[in-house]
């Protein structure tokens, strides 16, 4: 059972790692609209990849954990589902500016920090709750 939790651990510390790879293509590509563009999209297509395998892992450790529901548990499905609305959001919305030739760099990064946040406060709670335990 630590492998698995460990496992999922590691999967949501990729997925923190993504979003700031994320962020830092953003900064670094804002000056060539293209590849602006183009790396954004490569980035939601990272960010999807690593957010359903780590959704998968939590499905496994629930399983195996055989369906014990806690506090920390519904924190962890509250940020499985406002991750990618967030996400959705920002893809929708830089999809609008893009078409009227805006970068929109500083909403998408402002959307990435929330996600960050919400997964750091995640992992914070759960920290806690488990310390409690």
């Amino acid at each position: 059972m630590n492998y698995l939790i460990h496992y999922h651990k590691m999967l949501v510390e990729a997925l923190l790692f993504v979003i700031v790879i994320n962020i830092a293509v953003q900064l670094i590509t804002k000056k060539d609209f293209f590849k602006y563009v183009k790396y954004t999209r490569i980035g939601y297509f990272a960010f999807w990849a690593f957010w359903a395998m780590t959704i998968f892992s939590g499905l496994v450790v629930f399983a195996f954990q055989k369906g014990q529901l806690s506090p920390a548990v519904f924190a962890m499905i509250a940020a499985a589902v406002l991750l990618p609305i967030l996400d959705g959001y920002r893809a929708v919305k830089l999809g609008k500016l893009w078409q009227e030739k805006t970068e929109g760099l500083k909403f998408s990064i402002l959307v990435m920090l929330s996600e960050i946040a919400i997964i750091a406060l995640t992992i914070v709670y759960t920290v806690l709750q488990k310390s409690l335990n």
